[in-house]
């Protein structure tokens, strides 16, 4: 053991710094210094390839378990693949980098930047998709700090954090220069930030908003001799947000437990809702489809939402576009039909495609369903895009969710913490409303101007602020795309040369 540790007690530093940094302990800062460890590891020559295997499981084990180790209170296996899928990932990037820092060493910084950035962007693409490594989310704490997001997204605000790493690192050389540098980045991203803080307009609407946190028991949601309770409780939550004037009322992801919308029973008992409280209601629900003979399944299934109003106007059923995977949809099931058979309690809902918008008074909404929030770009079309293509940006942005899965673990404030971070990329209010908890609204700002704690029972308002401003981000949204192409080009063209070399 004792040569295990002094093989690779700098991974395993690096690893816990990082991991540290993602909780909510507001250590948020560990994370300029996390990599330091790790840079060390990388720069010792000798290392084999074996161990650069290993070195990636042990990085990618130890901050699922600390940081994501609430995966497994849905499925252990998931667990268990996670941490190999991801210990590969950071395998190949650990490798990868060793190489280009020993042969191509005037490549160092650019390496180390440019293929953590390509690591947590390609995230984002794929079945196997899972965004939630972005470095960027250490710092959700410090909101000033968080106003680059307009500009470059997360990405830029991951290349900020390694640069500081890399310069600390670094340092022995040229001490003045580097430190010189790292304030100067320092002032220009804390500059910005100020800057947006004390300019950033916004409009105060009228609009009365409501999110709604039931907190129905994941165990029971799905008990039918239950149902009657939840619409109880649904109901005086209602009456309450009618009862402060409220137009809009947020239900979370899923809040109907059964076919709303082709079940005349449940549908009349949120027609009920609707009509006796005088309200509008934003809820999520399951739904189908009859499917072709073709399809394994009589029918297609999705997970849903929609608006109802008391005028009767039948809006868009909005499909989740973005699925969880093995958790709402087994993996690869378009390429091998065969994967149908197998079942580990998986609902395998079908992908929507559209993103329509809502009208609720005099303001429009983009929806989103859970684990879409993670997702940057979805988020910028959700928001900025009509389903006819034509852009014009949304007044305010409303994510349902449940959480119920993850109990008191991180994962609830993990998820919710994301909520910030789109707000700024796309200076959008949010509201957001999660079973049970953290429910919370977040202004353009980034503000959270009203957040639940978890498993409260309670409704939430706040006002609604409007910003008209289209961020840099938007403008220029397809840029890590060029980034990320541009930094595998510079890659395999280095590892030509390191080849050669």
């Amino acid at each position: 053991m004792s040569r295990f540790l002094k093989h690779y007690w700098l991974i395993i530093l690096s690893a816990l710094l990082l991991s540290v940094s993602r909780l909510p302990l507001h250590t948020g800062f560990l994370v300029f210094v996390a990599f330091i460890p790790l840079l060390h590891y990388i720069n010792r020559k000798q290392t084999r390839f074996k161990e650069l295997l290993l070195a990636g499981l042990i990085f990618s084990t130890i901050q699922i378990l600390i940081v994501f180790y609430w995966i497994g209170s849905v499925t252990i296996g998931g667990l268990i693949g996670i941490c190999l899928l991801f210990g590969l990932f950071y395998s190949v990037l650990f490798w990868m980098l060793h190489r280009i820092w020993h042969r191509l060493p005037g490549l160092r910084f650019l390496a180390f930047v440019a293929l953590f950035i390509s690591f947590e962007y390609l995230q984002n693409f794929g079945e196997m998709r899972f965004p939630w490594f972005h470095i960027g989310y250490a710092l959700s704490d410090y909101l000033i700090m968080l106003q680059i997001l307009d500009l470059g997204g997360i990405c830029l605000m991951g290349v900020a954090i390694l640069s500081i790493n890399f310069l600390i690192y670094t340092y022995r050389k040229h001490t003045a220069r580097k430190l010189g540098m790292i304030a100067a980045l320092l002032a220009l991203w804390l500059g910005y930030g100020y800057y947006c803080i004390k300019s950033l307009y916004l409009e105060k609407s009228e609009a009365r908003i409501s999110v709604m946190q039931p907190s129905i028991p994941q165990e029971d949601k799905w008990i039918e001799d239950n149902y009657g309770q939840i619409i109880a409780r649904y109901d005086s939550l209602s009456a309450l947000a009618s009862r402060d004037q409220a137009e809009l009322l947020i239900f979370p992801e899923a809040a109907i437990p059964n076919y709303v919308m082709l079940i005349p029973e449940y549908y009349s008992d949120l027609r009920y809702l609707v009509e006796t409280h005088q309200i509008s209601i934003f809820t999520g629900f399951p739904h189908s489809a009859p499917a072709p003979a073709s399809h394994p399944e009589s029918a297609y299934y999705y997970n849903a939402a929609n608006l109802f109003s008391p005028h009767h106007r039948m809006q868009e059923i909005y499909f989740k576009n973005i699925l969880v995977p093995v958790g709402e949809r087994m993996l690869w099931l378009d390429h091998f039909p065969i994967l149908w058979k197998l079942q580990f309690g998986q609902a395998n809902w079908e992908f929507g495609t559209k993103i329509p918008r809502y009208m609720c008074g005099k303001h429009d909404f983009a929806p989103s369903i859970c684990y879409e929030l993670a997702f940057p770009h979805f988020m910028q079309k959700a928001n900025f895009i009509m389903p006819e293509g034509l852009e014009a940006k949304a007044d305010y942005h409303v994510n349902i969710t449940n959480d119920a899965w993850f109990g008191t673990s991180y994962g609830p404030w993990l998820h919710g913490i994301m909520s910030k971070y789109r707000a700024i990329e796309s200076r959008i209010q949010i509201y957001r409303s999660a079973n049970t908890g953290i429910s919370m609204i977040v202004d353009p700002m980034g503000r959270v101007l009203k957040q639940t704690s978890l498993f409260s029972i309670e409704n939430i308002t706040a006002p609604l602020y409007i910003s008209s401003r289209i961020p840099l981000y938007h403008k220029i949204y397809t840029y890590p795309k060029l980034f990320v192409y541009a930094a595998l080009a510079m890659f395999l063209l280095s590892l030509f040369f390191a080849r050669r070399s």
